[in-house]
């Protein structure tokens, strides 16, 4: 059909003008070859927009928003990004950042470690991931082009199909595996928690008892804790409804490790309990509730006790034991003095304010367990090593606390197996920076002021701009520099 001369100046390659009930139109065509007709065709992509002799090309709305998107796609082409969640994450992780590149691919590395960062800095379900990714100095480094939730899932379950590759990255961070003929006694402390899910299509998740005695359907995290380094150095996903004792067995078979120890809690001793654990040749260490009838306090009521039994210093606190056996077991009662004085002071009090719980009588029967811990184990430590130890466990409740409550963890959501254990491996990336970054604050004394959640939002204050095409770090505070420099994080000083 004829074009009309004022349209003939619209013409551009790939695209063809076509009129239409008297009106001209513009589209975007590409030519492809056809193998079965051995000729080339000419494929219509979309409309462009109209064409009018007064208003010259009008671009249609679909293509409008089609070039907005295009714009938005493409990370570089934002000029202000957060840039401290990346400089602290990757500062954190140099090291492990270095060792994964031995394991993973690094387009599958690029797109887990911004999950983690975005677990880490903004507790982020995927669908967030895309948008934070975008506007996040991360992305002119990891993953340079849209971080669609396809990507995220598909990369999580590749990782989460593979787990060979997961396994033999965490045994690579075990100081244990690492150093086999070494002399000194590094346990690696063992233990499990819940996490409820509402998938249908896990096949993992059951109901199951939880110390929350919460009997929603759950799925159980097993966790590795190496007290060398005080890092989790380990995970694996278990059914919900499977007991710690026969998972944990298969944990140290998976990982090949012996210097494995399951420090319990106090509702867990019993004589089944012990007999299981001793016949699946697991190393343990078993706290007792000072009502137990197998304590024997009786050396502690002789007046000169201390002439009897030995002692250590733990923190700054004299630590007085002994040992004996009782039943076939074994065990050790150690005294803390400064603890027993305030014991014994706090329930003198609590017999002023609640008479009807506390009396004379009941101080009097517990007079001689004030500030005492009993301990039972299978394991060739010295009682020192025992209770150093077991004062550890409070490594891994505070990990499994902040699994839950920093990475907002504590119910998950996701309907494929792979991706969850995919995205299992995340979290775990990010508990690692979670500890080093705590590590830091309490080595400079003030996690009094300040916790690893502080340091992270004040990191996400701290932005780059792009300026005549160079990125420059905004201006920041001399308060916000100090303050990174007590905690040993250099990034503000031209890293990145």
């Amino acid at each position: 059909m004829y074009l009309p001369e004022w349209a003939q100046k619209f013409k551009e390659p790939k695209t063809e003008i076509r009129i239409i009930g008297g009106h001209c139109y513009k589209y975007q065509v590409e030519y492809r070859y056809n193998k079965e007709k051995k000729r080339t065709d000419k494929i219509t992509i979309g409309l462009l927009g109209k064409i009018t002799e007064q208003d010259g090309f009008i671009p249609s709305d679909k293509h409008l928003l089609k070039e907005q998107a295009k714009r938005s796609v493409d990370p570089a082409n934002v000029d202000i990004k957060t840039f401290g969640v990346y400089g602290l994450f990757s500062e954190l992780l140099e090291d492990e950042i270095a060792e994964m590149k031995a394991f993973f691919s690094p387009e599958d590395l690029e797109v887990l470690l911004s999950v983690a960062m975005m677990r880490f800095a903004h507790e982020a379900p995927i669908e967030r991931m895309q948008y934070l990714h975008h506007h996040d100095y991360c992305s002119l480094f990891w993953h340079k082009k849209a971080l669609t939730d396809k990507i995220i899932t598909d990369t999580l379950r590749y990782i989460g199909e593979n787990r060979q590759l997961i396994l033999e990255w965490m045994k690579s961070r075990i100081p244990v595996l690492e150093n086999p003929n070494s002399s000194k006694t590094e346990y690696v402390m063992i233990d499990s928690t819940h996490v409820t899910t509402t998938s249908n299509h896990l096949h993992v998740n059951a109901p199951g008892y939880n110390p929350a005695k919460n009997f929603d359907e759950q799925i159980r995290l097993m966790y590795m804790f190496a007290c060398e380094i005080k890092e989790p150095v380990y995970y694996r996903l278990i059914n919900g409804n499977i007991n710690d004792v026969s998972s944990m067995k298969l944990c140290l078979e998976e990982m090949k490790i012996d210097k494995v120890i399951f420090v319990a809690d106090k509702g867990f001793y019993s004589k089944s309990n012990i007999n299981v654990l001793n016949s699946n040749n697991l190393k343990y260490i078993i706290p007792l509730y000072r009502n137990n009838k197998l304590i024997d306090f009786s050396p502690l009521e002789q007046i000169d006790f201390k002439k009897n039994n030995k002692f250590f210093v733990y923190q700054k606190r004299v630590i007085w034991y002994y040992s004996y056996q009782k039943e076939g077991q074994k065990f050790t009662t150690f005294l803390d003095e400064k603890l027993r004085v305030e014991e014994e002071e706090n329930y003198i009090l609590l017999m002023g304010t609640h008479p009807e719980e506390y009396d004379k009588e009941g101080f009097d029967n517990k007079l001689h367990s004030f500030g005492t811990l009993t301990l039972t184990t299978n394991a060739e430590v010295s009682p020192q090593e025992l209770y150093e130890t077991y004062k550890q466990r409070n490594e891994i409740e505070v990990m499994f606390n902040s699994y839950k409550n920093f990475l907002n963890a504590d119910r998950m959501y996701m309907q494929d197996r792979w991706v969850l254990e995919g995205w299992l491996m995340a979290n775990f990336i990010a508990m690692i920076a979670y500890y080093k970054l705590y590590d830091k604050i309490n080595k400079a004394k003030l996690l009094s002021k300040y916790s690893p959640k502080d340091i992270v939002e004040i990191s996400k204050t701290i932005f780059k701009i792009k300026i005549n095409n160079q990125w420059h770090t905004a201006e920041t505070t001399k308060k916000i520099r100090e303050l990174f420099e007590k905690i040993n994080i250099d990034y503000l000083k031209g890293r990145s």
